[in-house]
C-alpha cells in the first residue's frame, strides 16, 4: 500500500533526474505537504499571539488596580457578541464541509465555501458595528483595553483568513469559466486547490475555536 502524504519522506516525492537534465515540474504532493505543515505552524503561532490577550485579561482582572478593571458603564453588547461567534463557528463548519466535498471530488464544494466566506465577512462587519454602538473605549479600564484590542486583532485575523478562502473560490470560478487547454500547464485545477482548501479549513476551524474562547472570556466571565 502506498504511504500517506504525511508519512512519506519528502525525498521520495521528488522524482530523481540525471545530472544536466532539466528538472521536471514539482509534484503536487510536495506543495500539499508544505501546506499541511504550514497550516499547523500558523495555528501554533496564532495560539502564542492570542494567548497574550488571555493572560492580560486574567492578570489585569486579578490586579484590579484602583478598582478600575471593569467600571459599571463598560458593557459589551451580548447580542452582537453572540451573533459574531455564531457567524464564525457556522463559517468554520461550512469550511469543513467544503473540504470534505473537495476530498470526495464533488464540484459542489463551492457552495459551502461561498457560505463560509459570507459568514466570515459578516462576523467582521458585525464586529465593526459593535465598535460604533459600544459606549466605551480602550482607555476605560483594563477590561475595555483587553476587549478592544483582542476583538480588533481577531477581526483582522478573520479578514485575512477570508481572503485566503476567497483566493480558492476565485481560482475555481476562473477555471470553470475558462478551462485550461488540454496541453496546458494546469489540466486539473482542483488538484491544486484541494491542498490549499484543506489547509485553510484546518486553520479556520482552529481560529474559530480561539474565537469561541474569546467570546466566553470577554462576554460570559
Amino acid at each position: 500500500m502506498e504511504a500517506s502524504r504525511e508519512d512519506r519522506p519528502l525525498g521520495m516525492m521528488v522524482p530523481p533526474v540525471a545530472h544536466g537534465v532539466e528538472i521536471p515540474p514539482e509534484p503536487p504532493d510536495v506543495g500539499a505537504r508544505a501546506l499541511y505543515i504550514a497550516a499547523r505552524l500558523l495555528a501554533g503561532a496564532t495560539t502564542f499571539f492570542f494567548v497574550a490577550f488571555l493572560f492580560a485579561y486574567f492578570y489585569l482582572r486579578s490586579l484590579n488596580a484602583n478598582h478600575q478593571w471593569h467600571p459599571g458603564h463598560v458593557k459589551a453588547d451580548q447580542g452582537l457578541g453572540a451573533a459574531i461567534v455564531a457567524c464564525v463557528l457556522l463559517s468554520a463548519v461550512l469550511a469543513f464541509l467544503a473540504g470534505r466535498q473537495m476530498k470526495a471530488e464533488s464540484r459542489g464544494w463551492l457552495g459551502p465555501a461561498s457560505g463560509s466566506l459570507l459568514l466570515g465577512l459578516a462576523a467582521v462587519a458585525l464586529q465593526c458595528i459593535e465598535y460604533t454602538v459600544q459606549h466605551f473605549g480602550p482607555t476605560d479600564g483594563g477590561y475595555a483595553s483587553v476587549f478592544c484590542v483582542w476583538t480588533a486583532f481577531f477581526a483582522i485575523a478573520t479578514l485575512g483568513t477570508m481572503y485566503w478562502l476567497e483566493t480558492h473560490i476565485a481560482t475555481e470560478l476562473r477555471a470553470r469559466r475558462a478551462p485550461a487547454a488540454a496541453d496546458g500547464d494546469i489540466k486539473d485545477p482542483d488538484r491544486l486547490i484541494a491542498p490549499g482548501l484543506e489547509a485553510f479549513a484546518f486553520f479556520w476551524s482552529y481560529l474559530a475555536g480561539l474565537g469561541a474562547i474569546a467570546y466566553v472570556t470577554l462576554y460570559l466571565l
